[in-house]
């Protein structure tokens, strides 16, 4: 077997791989060789090895993530739904690059400061903000995310939050057509849910600033220079649905062991609980169902994402994909989770 073993530069030219890649792959447990040399540390490739360096190679020009190509050549099994959930990503970063450069575009055509102004129902606004209001971000280093961003679609606005570990999104209708792509500051934010407003708000952007006024309210705030990032492609996650009540969940959660795990970086600990999601519901804790998925979540924003509504769908891809929370009486509010790995910390 020796005579037929290859250097690590013959396996670079055969399968596209640098040789540094080959070393990182090695170190990352991808791509182990077949024998490594003790006094010399030179690395010897099987033939049968060049195909999965090939594999490797063509998974990397994709810039699937690391985690994944390394599923897709240990457990082939998994390749399908790995494969199938990135192109999905892909299509939709290409569906946000489309969106971007129209707005490029626009601005290029028309670089003097516009004014955008719409109105919305207010009860429905202030709802919408409410049930988005708890993936707020907090964090200092990350300005970007202190609020709710505004982001025209036609027929209506999309409010967005994220924290970086969970998103949730909802929406309000409106007749009118408008350009509004903005971050609402979290205190703008917060004094709307405060007050009792009922009729119309109208949203008027302009120079910088962003007023909003109904028949009891008028909140100006200078819009903040920063950009949203691109979260779309989050709302495409979830496609295996099953019907959940959310009560008993929730129930269920507090009833559940957890696991303990500690933020990176710090000396924080959270609580993560196991779900077990096949066609009979969805399971606090592992099964015997070979057929389920299982993923692990942080248990107190599963909690937060369950208060939106009574009647739910969660729904999971796999269990390395980001888990989704829908509201089934309202279908543009939803939540989306960030799986936990066990294996490390958070």
């Amino acid at each position: 077997m020796e005579n037929e073993l290859l250097g690590i530069g013959r396996v670079a030219a055969l399968s596209g791989l640098p040789v540094s890649a080959l070393r990182f792959y090695d170190g990352a447990g991808v791509l182990t060789p077949w024998l490594v040399d003790p006094s010399s540390g030179y690395r010897f490739y099987s033939p049968a090895q060049v195909t999965q360096a090939r594999l490797v190679a063509h998974l990397r020009r994709v810039g699937l993530p690391l985690d994944d190509i390394r599923t897709v050549v240990v457990e082939p099994a998994q390749a399908g739904a790995v494969l199938a959930a990135h192109l999905d990503r892909l299509e939709a970063g290409l569906a946000d690059a489309r969106r971007e450069i129209s707005i490029v575009h626009h601005l290029l055509e028309n670089p003097e400061i516009p004014m955008h102004r719409c109105t919305l129902p207010a009860a429905q606004f202030v709802l919408a903000l409410r049930e988005i209001r708890y993936a707020v971000c907090d964090d200092p280093d990350q300005p970007r995310l202190h609020g709710v961003y505004l982001d025209s679609e036609p027929g209506r606005v999309r409010l967005v939050a994220t924290d970086r570990h969970r998103l949730a999104t909802s929406a309000v209708a409106t007749s009118e057509e408008t350009d509004l792509h903005l971050l609402l500051p979290t205190d703008v934010v917060d004094e709307l849910l405060s007050a009792d407003l009922t009729g119309s708000i109208e949203v008027v952007v302009g120079a910088g600033t962003v007023t909003l006024t109904s028949d009891r309210l008028t909140v100006r705030a200078q819009v903040p220079d920063v950009d949203f990032p691109s979260y779309r492609s989050l709302l495409e996650h979830g496609r295996r649905e099953v019907a959940v009540d959310a009560a008993a969940l929730r129930a269920a959660l507090a009833d559940g062991a957890t696991r303990s795990l500690s933020h990176e970086g710090t000396t924080g600990t959270y609580d993560v609980s196991v779900l077990t999601i096949d066609e009979t519901g969805v399971h606090v804790g592992a099964t015997d169902d070979t057929d389920g998925l299982v993923v692990a979540v942080n248990r107190d924003f599963l909690v937060q994402a369950l208060e939106v509504g009574d009647q739910l769908t969660l729904g999971l891809d796999d269990p390395i994909s980001p888990l989704a929370i829908r509201d089934t009486r309202r279908g543009h509010t939803m939540s989306v989770l960030m799986p936990v790995r066990l294996d490390q910390p958070a």
